[in-house]
């Protein structure tokens, strides 16, 4: 691959970075070495110099120290031609480094040359190595951002970090450098048709479309009840023994759960968890080896599922307004067949399940699975009635948030709050 030919300086942070641009650019390409800069009086005029002469391109990493170092450069270089490139915000650690950067995200050595050569592309650099301004395109100006429902209006941080993780860009851009970047790459009009695709619906399953009665427990007592019912079990105690223990969402702390996702490692650590449950309220190690499964059997059965009175309702009416839905839920392998009979499969496009996903909510990866799968929607709205799981961990994935069933609960990272499931459609546009 030949190398782009620039007359512009190329200023990055180190040297592993000066190295991967050089192998796609032909130009002097200056390191701030991090922080230095900040204290590098001769470098900080070297910057100015050349700018005011042949202009910057200022490439830094996507994480908050980059962007703090771009800033830092566009002050003092206060009067010179700038272009900004970014890079996406690309989970990952380079190879040479023994942990992940603090935001865990790759930097510019750690980007691939596709990569690299996008984020030029973006900046005004052609392939020919010539430099241009949008192709033509008028400049948007804040104006446009606030009327295309990006900047101060309701929920356009959502639908601003939605656009931006759909593009591949960093979630970090001011508003300049966001003008800057979509200047560059649409006209108001293709932003405006974009940014009007009806939003894609992710629903909880548990506690959201159905009511949130305490189906594990009850499982748990009848199965103890019909196989050994000389057995006295204190409800109370089978209570305290089950919660915050025998679920993967509440007995793995860091909900990363890809070691459970091969056939039958789900239930297998599952029933580990019930049996040792099962011993502290009095079984035998034989006894409660034997409930494990039982009850997984009992939980399984789709008549102990009640769905909200206006769950279908709900979910029809969006369907026939054209809104694509899915259900995204901490829950095991088997929901969708639940789903399905509980009548709710016509409805929805598909199910993302954390037992198959290999992390729960709130993992945000949980969240970019369900945005992958379906199709990388320019808005997501994710319904749910837990706050902590559903609502704040959707509103970090940059998902616009509706908190149903909520009691009136004080929800500040939720973009809306209502009682009953009928309460949604109007919220949607």
């Amino acid at each position: 691959m030949s190398r782009l030919h620039l007359h512009r300086v190329v200023v990055v942070e180190g040297k592993y970075d000066a190295t991967a641009v050089a192998s796609l650019v032909d130009a002097l390409i200056l390191t701030t070495d991090g922080f230095s800069l900040f204290t590098d009086e001769e470098k900080k005029e070297l910057i100015r110099k050349l700018g005011r002469q042949r202009g910057l391109l200022i490439l830094t990493d996507s994480d908050a120290a980059g962007f703090k170092i771009r800033h830092y450069i566009e002050k003092i270089a206060t009067g010179c031609e700038i272009k900004h490139a970014y890079i996406p915000a690309v989970a990952g650690k380079e190879s040479r480094k023994s942990t992940p950067s603090k935001e865990g995200t790759l930097g510019v050595e750690g980007m691939s040359k596709e990569a690299l050569l996008l984020a030029l592309r973006r900046a005004g650099v052609e392939a020919e190595g010539e430099e241009t301004e949008g192709e033509g395109r008028q400049p948007l100006s804040y104006t446009d951002l606030y009327e295309l429902g990006l900047s101060g209006s309701r929920g356009s941080t959502a639908r601003r970090r939605a656009l931006l993780r759909r593009e591949g860009l960093p979630p970090r851009l001011s508003k300049k450098a966001l003008l800057q970047v979509l200047s560059s790459l649409y006209t108001k009009g293709e932003l405006k048709e974009m940014l009007s695709q009806k939003p894609v619906l992710f629903w909880d399953f548990h506690g959201t479309l159905t009511l949130p009665d305490i189906t594990w427990f009850d499982a748990a007592v009848e199965a103890c009840e019909e196989t050994f019912p000389q057995v006295r079990l204190s409800r109370r105690v089978l209570t305290e023994q089950f919660t915050g223990r025998c679920l993967p969402w509440w007995s793995i702390p860091s909900r990363d759960t890809r070691h459970l996702t091969a056939p039958g490692a789900w239930w297998g650590h599952c029933e580990k968890e019930f049996a040792k449950m099962f011993e502290s309220c009095g079984f035998t190690k034989e006894q409660a080896e034997t409930l494990a499964p039982k009850l997984r059997e009992k939980v399984l059965q789709p008549s102990r599922y009640q769905l909200y009175p206006d769950a279908l309702s709900t979910l029809r009416e969006l369907k026939d307004r054209g809104y694509r839905q899915f259900l995204l839920s901490n829950n095991y392998p088997e929901l969708g067949h639940l789903a399905e009979a509980l009548g709710l499969s016509p409805y929805l496009e598909g199910v993302v399940v954390s037992a198959e996903v290999g992390y729960d909510k709130p993992r945000i990866e949980i969240f970019e699975k369900a945005w992958e799968q379906a199709g990388k929607p320019v808005q997501s709205w994710m319904v749910g009635d837990n706050y902590e799981d559903d609502i704040e961990g959707a509103h970090r994935a940059g998902f616009t948030t509706v908190y149903v069933h909520s009691g009136h609960r004080e929800c500040p990272a939720a973009d809306h709050c209502v009682e009953h499931l009928s309460e949604v459609p109007p919220l949607l546009p």
